[in-house]
């Protein structure tokens, strides 16, 4: 007699997003294309496994030894109508139990060459076990084991589906019997994506299957902090002053305890378009560039250029204007009237207003700017799509009790708002936090992973908060040179070191921001 946990999944499935399938397309290796196979077929020998994918990565594919293991399905983009298509291939039940329903499959939402058997051989005998519906784990990196979905939840899915379909299952779990795989150690704070989908994951994946047969889950972390340039692999985030210097007098602002011996110089044009043609040139990851620092961008005197010198780097996501919106704001205006949709749609506008009542401003900025900055925010809602106007609070002490009215206020004219943290700069401003965020245990420092701060002479410094200690010049040195000198601090933070970094790492509370 056949046992009720005699039985494999059906097939293998992996679901490609167009932006998966635009990098493997640009990327494809088909070596990593097997090894993801070979690992899945020792787990599951002979399994079959469906990949969704548009005629060009069709080709890349068919180059596989391995083709007769899988089937390409073309022209379905959208998730939920590849899912209900496979699902109408699975197969009869083999125990005709009508209150269970063993028919499942394996799903991948990318090709995943670090595909752990021992991860997946033991979810696989949990799935059984549990009789479980959905199984899935919430802790282990995307890429090292699949989740586990039935027949029965399929079938329970709704007509229509504006949410991908583990979202969907997670705002209604309570519906099904699931199973959710925990491994130790808990890793989510890193971060990784073992997915072929980006610069990033293929580094990473190329790096870790280098190392050979050592690698298992247990041991992942010492690895990385033995390879630390495999996690820190490129920048995601240039802060780049433009211009040094502002006319307000914020209470808040670094510049209350900077140098300000060269207020008022900037970034040439020249120099702008020197540093976009070597980001094209080096740049492989995408990348947020945000016009801050020391300074108000819109004070520089060729503003306009230098925005659209910037949209023409490559693998820009976004560009972020955080100004106080108190002058030249016709540059702005006539900026945005110049551009294009899709410049727009990379363009994101965050206006520095922390108050709504004109006294708490004059204290907070030192001028009496808030009815023209309040104007200018009504003009820019009309300018700009959503999505690329903010306004920002700065939550601090003296606008603790107009948090809410602040909401209230923006929300009616549909802008969004940021809620940001006072920065103390390490202690050097007054203590004005409304909450202390110091961690308890001193985790390494995101900023010194993904960030790059970029002063208006092209100096790097190790982070915003420690401005002085300088690692590189970016107008004067490649990025690979600037960002492998950042290499041996990031360890430090990686191993715990935190007091050999020449940065105020233990008296900061910025560990918790992440930006890009």
């Amino acid at each position: 007699m056949m046992s009720r946990k005699d039985y494999n999944p059906s097939f293998a499935v992996v679901y490609l997003d167009s932006l998966s399938i635009q990098f493997l397309n640009q990327n494809f290796k088909v070596e990593l294309w097997e090894e993801f196979i070979n690992r899945l077929i020792k787990v599951f020998p002979g399994i079959q496994i469906h990949i969704n994918s548009d005629s060009s990565l069709s080709e890349k594919l068919n180059s596989s030894a391995l083709k007769n293991q899988f089937q390409i399905h073309t022209n379905v983009s959208k998730e939920y109508e590849f899912l209900l298509k496979l699902g109408s291939l699975l197969p009869e039940s083999k125990f005709k139990d009508p209150e269970w329903d063993e028919v499942c499959f394996l799903y991948f939402t990318g090709i995943s060459p670090l595909l752990d058997l021992e991860l997946t051989e033991k979810a696989w005998v949990r799935h059984k076990n549990f009789f479980s519906q959905y199984s899935y784990s919430e802790n282990l990196p995307p890429g090292l084991s699949p989740t586990i979905i039935t027949r029965e939840f399929l079938t329970s899915l709704p007509d229509t589906l504006t949410t991908d379909i583990h979202s969907f299952f997670l705002k209604n779990i309570n519906q099904y019997d699931v199973d959710i795989f925990y491994q130790a150690p808990d890793l989510r704070q890193l971060r990784l994506d073992f997915r072929l989908a980006s610069y990033r994951s293929l580094t990473l994946i190329q790096g870790l299957l280098s190392l050979g047969n050592e690698l298992t889950y247990e041991n992942l972390l010492p690895k990385l902090k033995e390879n630390p340039e495999l996690f820190r692999s490129a920048p995601s985030y240039f802060e780049w002053e433009i211009y040094k210097g502002c006319e307000l007098k914020c209470t808040f602002c670094p510049r209350e305890f900077a140098d300000l011996t060269n207020d008022g110089s900037f970034v040439s044009l020249e120099d702008v378009k020197k540093t976009i043609s070597k980001l094209n040139a080096e740049l492989t990851s995408p990348i947020t560039i945000s016009l801050t620092g020391n300074g108000e961008p819109l004070l520089h005197p060729e503003f306009q250029s230098i925005v659209i010198e910037i949209l023409k780097l490559n693998s820009l996501t976004e560009l972020i204007i955080e100004t106080a919106l108190y002058t030249n704001v016709e540059s702005l205006r006539s900026l945005i009237d110049h551009l294009d949709s899709s410049q727009k749609e990379k363009l994101c506008i965050i206006v520095n207003v922390t108050t709504l009542k004109p006294e708490v401003y004059r204290y907070l900025y030192g001028k009496q700017e808030l009815d023209k900055v309040l104007t200018t925010i009504d003009v820019l809602s009309e300018k700009l799509p959503k999505q690329s106007l903010h306004v920002q609070m700065i939550k601090m002490k003296e606008v603790e009790e107009e948090i809410d009215p602040y909401f209230t206020f923006f929300e009616k004219k549909g802008i969004n708002i940021i809620l940001q943290k006072y920065n103390t700069f390490a202690k050097k401003l007054p203590e004005r936090r409304v909450s202390d965020l110091t961690p308890i245990h001193r985790d390494f420092c995101w900023h010194l992973v993904r960030d790059l701060s970029i002063s208006v002479d092209g100096s790097v410094s190790i982070c915003k908060q420690n401005q002085t200690e300088v690692i590189g010049n970016l107008y004067s040195e490649s990025l690979k040179e600037v960002w492998r000198k950042g290499l041996d601090f990031f360890k430090f933070s990686f191993d715990g070191n935190h007091e050999k970094i020449p940065a105020p790492c233990l008296n900061c509370d910025e560990w918790y921001t992440f930006n890009a």
